[in-house]
């Protein structure tokens, strides 16, 4: 971000206070990444951008390069996502798909992929869906827009198509003959759900079926995969969800 004025359209993902009535934004973007920014005077009732620097807030923001971070000098309002503030138990969603993709975007790189993830769960979720399943898609979809989705189509040690466990440490499905001690079985319907929700387009995902248990699974072995492959750390929002 070498020019001393721009603008950016962006996603609140997370916001802190600093000093009596600052604020600092982390804001997801298309075009630049994930960056702070301060907020100067948003926590004043009187100031224009008390109402738009707020988690979950979306935009068309102004900038212009201070010291530190960029300082925000206008703001163009779209979407509110106010539908996690208006439902209590939605707002842990919300959060955690904010989260899981401030853990996941590690700086200042053109992620569209991402950002359109983040827009269209957090949209996705103020409709009537099963949130639960709404939530293994977006980890797994966050996943693949990576490059770290997990193999779950044949043994990713060999190949084989049959008899296979999932193991989070080898990167997926794996055979009886390529397993290590920490491979577990899934049942063929969460194997199957998991296929799934990684090609189907995320407005779809409301049309399919899960029952109590494979959503269960799953989100075990999503946990597991992420934990060691991608080093997110403890998740705060995680401890909120609904089991």
């Amino acid at each position: 971000m070498s020019e001393r004025y721009f603008k950016v359209e962006g996603l609140i993902i997370k916001t802190r206070t600093i000093g009596e009535s600052d604020r600092i934004i982390t804001l997801l973007t298309r075009e630049k990444g994930k960056f702070e920014a301060v907020a100067r005077g948003a926590r004043k009732t009187k100031s224009k951008l008390a109402a738009g620097v707020d988690v979950f807030g979306h935009g068309i923001f102004s900038f212009h390069h201070g010291r530190t971070w960029p300082i925000v000098t206008g703001l163009d309002a779209r979407e509110h996502f106010n539908w996690f503030r208006d439902d209590p138990d939605l707002y842990p969603y919300g959060l955690y798909f904010a989260e899981l993709t401030d853990r996941f975007v590690s700086g200042e790189e053109a992620c569209p992929d991402l950002y359109q993830l983040l827009f269209d769960g957090w949209k996705l979720l103020g409709s009537k869906v099963d949130r639960s399943l709404i939530c293994r898609a977006f980890e797994l979809k966050l996943a693949s827009c990576g490059g770290y989705c997990p193999q779950l189509n044949c043994c990713t040690i060999c190949g084989a198509e049959k008899n296979l466990l999932f193991s989070s440490s080898q990167g997926g499905m794996v055979c009886y003959n390529c397993k290590n001690a920490g491979a577990v079985k899934v049942k063929p319907g969460t194997l199957a759900l998991a296929k799934r929700l990684i090609i189907a387009p995320l407005d779809q995902v409301p049309r399919l079926r899960a029952d109590q248990f494979q959503k269960r699974e799953l989100a075990s072995l999503n946990a597991a995969f992420y934990a060691f492959h991608l080093d997110l750390g403890e998740l705060k929002t995680r401890r909120l969800l609904p089991e």
